[in-house]
């Protein structure tokens, strides 16, 4: 049993995750939201038959599944993972937001 605060947790392992197995299977964050974010464009080009799609970034990608996250939290109990995996989100999209406008 820690000590630790809940919140310190939730961070600590979302930053354990994110630096660690995830990023060895995927990559970058950056590269791989915007890849999603590429795919994303396209479906929904196709999905509006042509018409204009949003211009959707890697930081929206971070963001959006981030509310994928939190709307699981609607249904009952606690399931660590929806808070782990949404404050990681957020970290990922301050990370995209910070390279997008050149800052690394």
């Amino acid at each position: 049993m820690t000590d630790k605060p809940t919140r310190v947790q939730i961070l600590e392992r979302g930053a354990a995750l994110t630096a660690g197995d995830r990023d060895r299977t995927y990559g970058p964050p950056h590269l791989n939201f915007s890849a999603c974010a590429t795919l994303w464009e396209a479906y929904l080009s196709a999905k509006t038959r042509g018409g204009a799609a949003p211009k959707i970034t890697a930081e929206d990608v971070a963001h959006m599944m981030s509310l994928v996250k939190m709307s699981r939290t609607f249904y009952g109990g606690y399931h660590e993972d929806n808070y782990v995996d949404s404050a990681t989100y957020e970290a990922i999209a301050g990370e995209c937001r910070k390279i997008s406008v050149g800052e690394t």
